[in-house]
């Protein structure tokens, strides 16, 4: 395969189903969270295992992921895609069986969605965009990521109150089989060039690995992804928490340190910084992408940024309950602009250090190492807010890895 060729098919016709493909994967990735307080009394289990559900999802897309180079090269990165898709009507489609084990089911299915989808769609869009422009499309494709998930989390609750949350992932599933027959006239172009007859073997899970550990600027890039990947998803995951039960942070003589003093903001108050977060999210990935297209290089900002989250992190972590709203919304807007915006100059830039035609086994284990960081820095930063009583002391340290992954891979640049 060329997968490195700059004008091998549509450029803006993949970056479209690339973006569509992201856009109703992560929708039904999300659509489990949104209905689990109502769908977790009609399985039977506490709305709580929606953790539990999440986990699985993610272990069994970091497996089927690793495979996803090689089943590009043998099927085509267009049909990977519609698989996804159809796995994804099969999770959302089982999850309405309303029991234990079809809950298990779904969330596997889930994952074997969601784990091809950056692999499947880097294949693509390495070999139709320009490298010049690289930042900017990824980056695009990348929004598909926030976009997904404000869908369910704006239409779902709004079909499970005038229908049912049954419905609700119906009408998920069905999107993602239209989208699957709406890129099918781009599986002509695109998977033209395979190779039908490769074997998929056990060894086929352990190449991506193998080439990402043997390869020293895409280890480095596997390093930094892992922090920035799990501090992303930590930052997101406990910041509603963090502004409800514990935003007041203060230094106190008696305790000669920062601790949770228990004071909330109201929920008001925490929707709309939550908004601010999530919306400079997306801002964050179209700003960077653009500026990594015209202006600065992708792998300095990839440092930039990083630097900055780090920085943020710990900004965010001093915030207190007397701080105004705008100054939170300001520090809300600078810490999504910075954690959430990495991704689709990570990708990009994944396809310069990749040999050619390993694109999609390099995307494959770039995404197990961040995958793994969203596996992992979570729960620690949920360890040391309840080891230490202190979100502070969480953020600085979220900050500090941040900052080691970047510092890491501005020195790898060096050489």
């Amino acid at each position: 395969m060329t997968d490195k060729s700059q004008s091998s098919g549509p450029a803006l016709p993949s970056l479209a189903a690339t973006f569509a493909v992201q856009t109703v994967a992560a929708m039904a990735m999300f659509s489990v969270s949104v209905v689990a307080p109502v769908a977790a009394m009609d399985i039977g289990v506490d709305a709580t295992m929606i953790g539990t559900f999440t986990g699985i999802a993610y272990a069994s897309g970091l497996g089927i992921g690793l495979l996803t180079g090689a089943l590009a090269d043998r099927f085509g990165a267009i049909r990977i895609s519609q698989m996804t898709m159809g796995f994804a009507l099969l999770g959302c489609l089982l999850l309405t069986l309303s029991t234990p084990v079809a809950a298990f089911a779904s969330a596997v299915a889930l994952g074997f969605c969601y784990g091809p989808v950056n692999p499947a769609s880097t294949h693509i869009l390495a070999r139709v965009t320009p490298e010049r422009s690289r930042p900017l499309y990824f980056s695009i494709k990348q929004t598909g990521m926030p976009a997904g998930a404000a869908l369910a989390g704006l239409l779902l609750p709004l079909i499970v109150v005038a229908y049912d949350w049954r419905i609700a992932m119906v009408v998920t599933g069905l999107a993602t089989a239209v989208v699957a027959i709406l890129i099918q006239p781009l599986r002509k172009p695109l998977d033209a060039i395979r190779r039908p007859n490769q074997a998929i073997r056990f060894g086929n899970f352990l190449r991506p690995l193998t080439l990402v550990w043997q390869t020293p600027m895409l280890r480095s890039l596997g390093l930094m992804g892992f922090f920035y990947s799990g501090i992303q998803v930590s930052i997101m995951t406990f910041y509603v928490v963090y502004l409800t039960a514990g935003l007041s942070l203060s230094y106190s003589e008696d305790q000669m340190g920062f601790g949770v003093l228990g004071l909330s903001l109201s929920l008001p108050t925490v929707g709309f910084l939550y908004a601010v977060l999530q919306i400079s999210a997306v801002f964050g990935r179209l700003f960077w992408g653009a500026m990594g297209d015209r202006l600065v290089s992708a792998r300095y900002l990839l440092v930039g940024i990083g630097l900055g989250t780090a920085c943020f992190s710990i900004l965010a972590g001093l915030l207190s309950a007397g701080s105004s709203v705008y100054a939170m919304a300001f520090v809300s807007f600078l810490i999504g602009v910075t954690s959430s915006g990495w991704n689709g100059l990570f990708f990009s830039e994944l396809v310069k250090y990749a040999p050619k035609d390993r694109t999609g086994d390099a995307a494959a284990g770039l995404q197990f190492a961040t995958l793994l960081g969203v596996a992992v820095l979570p729960a620690w930063f949920g360890f040391l807010v309840a080891a230490t009583g202190s979100y502070f002391v969480a953020f600085a340290t979220a900050g500090a890895a941040v900052g080691i992954g970047a510092i890491q891979f501005g020195w790898s640049l060096r050489r």
